[in-house]
């Protein structure tokens, strides 16, 4: 029947769409302190954390859909739920007083965590969830920068963080074939000055991890260039998420009380 036909093709599109690799859940806790984060940021986040961590200090603020995909990457790298607490507390009280602070955001660092709501662990947002879903409107700044950011802005970026024009443009050829997670392993490459990353990246929490077994001499940078361009977009962004386990804005922001009202967002 038709129905049956309809449900068969959501399964085979939610299957195959699913990411399947590491969750980078607890398994790092205690790692991280939020004394780290600023010379972290600098050296081994992808673009899109750094983009959230610099807008986080430049506003003393984020927005709902950022707030849960950089905090659920700050959980990942072994920022503890008390220091993730203490963390999103010293930059909005720059902002807003304490007791704001309490009543409208903690619930949510704590609900990230497993602490509050439906007590679930939530894991950090892979390429593929960042890329596909909840795109950035204006205010915002979360998101994929090479999927969702206007390419001049990009390029400013890219300049800012004190890449060569040549650099930018190799990076900027990448995003316009749509070769996002390519042009995040060339940011990666031309960051870290190593001519290949030498892995195929899926995940923002893998780039941290990569990055910092490279700067810490645990691996020695690849010599031999791996041929990521033989392999086709489509293929590049087949693992996900599963959309279900990770908490929205339907789930926290409107449905309890004790949380932030909708129109911050």
């Amino acid at each position: 029947s038709v129905c049956l036909c309809v449900c068969l093709l959501f399964i085979f599109f939610s299957h195959s769409h699913q990411y399947v690799g590491e969750n980078y859940t607890n398994q790092r806790e205690g790692r991280v302190a939020p004394e780290d984060i600023d010379h972290l940021s600098r050296e081994s986040f992808p673009l899109c954390m750094r983009q959230l961590h610099q807008a986080l200090r430049d506003n003393h603020h984020l927005r709902h859909f950022g707030r849960l995909q950089y905090g659920l990457f700050l959980k990942g790298i072994g920022l503890t739920l008390e220091n993730a607490l203490r963390f999103w507390r010293m930059e909005f009280v720059k902002i807003m007083d304490g007791e704001k602070f309490e009543k409208s955001y903690s619930y949510n660092v704590r609900h990230g965590y497993g602490k509050e709501g439906k007590r679930a662990n939530y894991t950090p947002y892979s390429c593929l969830k960042i890329i596909m879903s909840n795109a950035p409107g204006p205010g915002d700044h979360h998101g994929c920068p090479f999927r969702h950011s206007d390419a001049d802005f990009l390029r400013q970026r890219l300049h800012a963080y004190q890449l060569s024009k040549s650099s930018v443009q190799e990076v900027m050829e990448l995003v316009k074939g749509q070769h996002y997670q390519l042009a995040c392993i060339k940011y990666f490459e031309l960051t870290h000055k190593v001519a290949d990353g030498g892995f195929s990246l899926n995940h923002p929490n893998q780039y941290f991890d990569e990055s910092r077994r490279l700067l810490s001499g645990e691996r020695p940078p690849k010599s031999e260039k791996m041929d990521y361009m033989s392999t086709p977009m489509n293929t590049q962004l087949e693992e996900s998420d599963t959309f279900s386990d990770i908490p929205d804005e339907s789930f926290i922001g409107m449905n309890e009380s004790c949380v932030e009202e909708a129109t911050d967002s």
